[in-house]
């Protein structure tokens, strides 16, 4: 009877410890919520700026899962100025630079059926940024 009384105890206790320490987070978290976070950089002489904003990747067209009735697309897109453009096919790989202002546009084929198109940024920094998305071609009627 002893054994049982001491295991059930025991049980307990470890049952309240963790109960306590979930709300102990709990209200940390809370508490944390409702302070306000300051996302500037101290600079050496004492200064404060905004973090360098880094490179993105924006696809405008071929929109993520779409169906193309025709064998190529058009891949438009933004990202940072001058960077090169890695977009990797079914059918093969392109490789293109952006222009001044971040913009791109090329062609590329498309094989029958799904097509996984992963398109990657490189911009001078040495950043990569990759998205990948998917188009369907079929001649089907839908």
């Amino acid at each position: 009877m002893k054994k049982e009384v001491f295991l059930a105890i025991s049980i307990g206790v470890v049952f309240g410890l963790l109960i306590t320490f979930g709300l102990y987070t709990a209200r940390k978290s809370i508490k944390e919520a409702g302070q306000i976070v300051s996302f500037l950089v101290e600079n050496k002489n004492g200064s404060t700026s905004p973090p360098a904003i880094t490179s993105s990747l924006s696809l405008l067209s071929p929109i993520d899962q779409s169906i193309s009735k025709e064998g190529k697309t058009s891949i438009v897109g933004s990202t940072a100025p001058l960077a090169w453009i890695i977009i990797l096919t079914e059918t093969g790989e392109k490789i293109i630079q952006a222009d001044e202002k971040g913009s791109f546009s090329t062609e590329v084929f498309l094989v029958s059926g799904e097509n996984e198109i992963e398109v990657k940024s490189m911009s001078d920094k040495g950043e990569i940024i990759s998205k990948t998305i998917t188009v369907v071609y079929s001649t089907a009627e839908i």
